[in-house]
């Protein structure tokens, strides 16, 4: 038997392989400040509009949620007052 390996060894030069870490390492930096940029702007412009929303008026918010109910038994009853039927036998 050959003692000798089929696969030659693996050779790897260092200032490529460094150069490579460092660009990964910058891209992984860039892409985090980019990331905490656009989250502060999307975070920022939210509380923007909740504020907007606040600000206008509360009150028909609050007149369109307690005419709710109401309007749906207005929807499912006839012009008599019945129920309106399902059409299921």
């Amino acid at each position: 038997m050959n003692s000798k390996s089929y696969y030659p060894d693996v050779k790897l030069k260092a200032a490529p392989m460094m150069s490579g870490i460092v660009l990964v390492g910058t891209g992984a930096v860039i892409c985090m400040a980019g990331m905490i940029v656009g989250g502060s702007a999307v975070c920022s412009a939210t509380r923007r509009w909740f504020r907007a929303q606040a600000v206008q008026s509360p009150q028909p918010v609050k007149t369109k949620w307690a005419k709710r109910p109401k309007m749906a038994m207005t929807e499912t009853m006839t012009g008599n007052g019945m129920p309106a039927h399902s059409g299921h036998a």
